[in-house]
């Protein structure tokens, strides 16, 4: 009997395999199992946490974001107060957190370049000193180095804002931080709009003719050079056209109160020349006020600063040489300053109360203070006021509308004596203690008006503010607090340190023939480095670069240690003050994955820019 065996590879004849021994099949059910799984235990969760919330008189969702915060932020990119929601709240912590974000990122891509191609000196000093640094910073603990540069060296060393360093630029440095000066956008800046469109329109197309250009050639060049010199030019001339044309509101109006050392630039919609409820506050509106004459009045105290008591100094709110035409320090009680006379660290806002022992008629260290009770004393309590006549301060109103000039009273002179070196009997001595608070005690006022002269120049499409001290705080300018500068340099520092060791093993990482080609070529070392060896490691440097760069970004969320206002921190004062902590916490979530992928993404896109397209 004959039979027909079946033939190999009909597909016809193959023996089907159970669904529990196929392989895809087992992946799928496997795959199917383990969603099931995944979403039951979500549930359970989710009914765990609803439940407990209802127990809690609690309900989960968002509709509190749109009540009153009730609180105020130390730290604010966008105007803030207790009267706006939750969610200007959140927004206001995010942009914090961008804000230190991408200045972190700038410093420590610049510190860590620096110190990794220092790594590979052939200095021994420099080399030896960046590892030690790298080495230091990377096994520190992040936290301990933010308190470290909080409370050991930005709250410590620089001294009080009244005394502040005054550094080149108009720069003012203190314990409450930097104000630099800084330009901000005036009432006239939407007649520059249309021209900065034009330079942007320009930009594009020089950039895409230039580049054009180069490729036809077939020659190396730099298309971006023409675009952004052509760009300039017409944003520069526009700028000079929009300034020409510039004019002042006739609405436009200002009101400044000496004795109270406030004031705003506003429109005044009724013309009655005083501002009243519901008219608009002009922000970044430059004023000048001019005073003929006014007092200022303060007294003199013992104070802890940059860890070292200071005895017997008294401290105006700062006037600058250019401000007065005249300006004259005197006792307001000369009897009760008999014997004292008066020495001048920064005539004439500060200065040191003396009694001039060996009568050379200078100051000598140990003579603004004596010994009582087997404890050192100072003159501190004693009342003094500056007289001063022809001050004027130009000021750009804040983004609030608002302008602060120091608390002046009217002029009065009789009855005062001169302090600058007269000697009257003494008295008025205190200890440490009591004086911490005599500077800042409340001086007799004068219900006098004071002459006030005030001028709205015509602003520019971008108005320059200066930085000023009117009373303990800064105005004018832009401010960059304790807080934020101990959370950037602590991060910036600490991140370095790794990206120091990124960059020295991406330039190792070129292969050697390539800066002895570049030599054969006649290239001098420097060139051989910034034309072909670094722009190689880049494209190793940048990949763990991104990881970083999100490192750094995540690591802000320290920012409670040193009181700085980030999303973190504002989310959970939110999170405390509503009980919502499941949303709250949703929304740092996603806050901080959102920021991730957006830096992320964009670094990206530089690092496939930079890959090395092989054929």
């Amino acid at each position: 009997m004959n039979r027909t065996l079946p033939r190999p590879g009909d597909p016809h004849n193959r023996e089907r395999i159970p669904f529990y021994r196929n392989v895809k099949t087992i992946a799928i059910l496997a795959q199917l199992i383990f969603v099931l799984v995944a979403g039951a235990a979500l549930f359970y969760l989710w009914r765990n946490v609803t439940t407990g919330l209802a127990a809690s008189n609690l309900a989960f969702g968002f509709g509190y974001l749109d009540d009153r915060a009730g609180f105020n932020l130390g730290e604010t990119t966008i105007p803030f107060d207790a009267s706006n929601s939750y969610l200007r709240a959140i927004v206001v912590g995010m942009l914090n957190t961008l804000k230190v974000g991408l200045a972190g990122v700038v410093l420590c891509s610049i510190l860590g370049v620096s110190l990794g191609v220092m790594r590979l000196s052939a200095n021994w000093l420099l080399r030896m000193l960046s590892t030690m640094y790298v080495e230091l910073l990377r096994n520190t603990p992040l936290a301990v180095q933010l308190i470290f540069w909080y409370y050991a060296i930005i709250l410590a060393i620089p001294p009080r804002s009244e005394n502040a360093v005054l550094l080149p630029g108009g720069i003012f440095l203190s314990q409450i931080g930097i104000a630099l000066p800084w330009l901000y956008p005036s009432y006239n800046f939407d007649r520059w709009l249309p021209w900065l469109l034009a330079a942007l329109l320009t930009l594009v197309a020089v950039y895409l003719w230039r580049r054009r250009q180069i490729a036809r050639s077939q020659r190396p060049g730099n298309p971006w050079l023409a675009a952004l010199a052509v760009a300039a030019v017409v944003a520069g001339g526009g700028y000079l056209a929009a300034s020409a044309g510039a004019t002042t509101p006739d609405d436009l109006a200002v009101e400044v109160s000496p004795s109270r050392g406030t004031g705003s630039v506003y429109i005044d919609s009724d013309g009655d020349g005083m501002r009243g409820r519901g008219e608009e506050a002009v922000p970044f509106a430059p004023v000048v006020v001019t005073i003929p004459a006014a007092r200022l009045q303060t007294n003199s105290a013992n104070l802890i600063e940059s860890q070292e008591v200071v005895y017997s100094t008294f401290r105006f709110p700062l006037i600058a040489n250019g401000e007065y035409e005249e300006a004259e320090v005197v006792f307001r009680e000369p009897e009760e300053a008999e014997g004292l006379s008066i020495h001048f660290e920064r005539y004439p806002s500060i200065g040191t109360l003396y009694r001039d022992e060996n009568g050379n008629g200078e100051f000598d260290e140990g003579e603004n203070s004596y010994v009582e009770d087997g404890f050192r004393r100072g003159y501190n309590g004693l009342g003094l006021a500056m007289n001063i006549e022809g001050f004027e301060r130009r000021l750009v109103s804040d983004r609030s509308g608002e302008v602060r000039t120091p608390i002046f009273t009217a002029p009065q002179l009789e009855g005062d004596q001169a302090g600058g070196g007269e000697e009257a009997g003494a008295g008025g001595a205190g200890g440490l203690a009591g004086g911490l608070g005599a500077l800042f005690q409340p001086v007799e006022r004068t219900t006098s008006v004071i002459e006030t002269e005030l001028e709205l120049p015509t602003a520019s499409p971008l108005v320059y503010s200066e930085a000023s001290i009117p009373r303990s705080s800064y105005f004018g300018g832009v401010r960059l607090s304790t807080p934020f500068l101990a959370l950037l340099l602590g991060l910036a520092i600490y991140t370095s340190a790794f990206v120091a060791e990124i960059v020295r093993g991406g330039i190792q990482a070129v292969p050697l023939g390539q800066p002895e080609a570049a030599k054969a070529l006649g290239l001098s070392g420097v060139q051989s480095f910034f034309l072909v060896v670094f722009p190689q490691a880049l494209r190793i440097i940048i990949p763990p670069m991104i990881s970083q760069y999100l490192n750094l970004i995540k690591n802000s969320s320290l920012a409670i240690l040193v009181t700085f206002s980030d999303f973190f921190q504002v989310s959970n004062t939110v999170g405390n003050q509503t009980g919502q902590f499941i949303s709250v916490y949703v929304i740092i979530l996603i806050g901080y994955l959102g920021l991730s992928l957006i830096f992320s993404l964009l670094l990206n896109v530089v690092n496939a820019r930079l890959t090395l397209v092989e054929r």
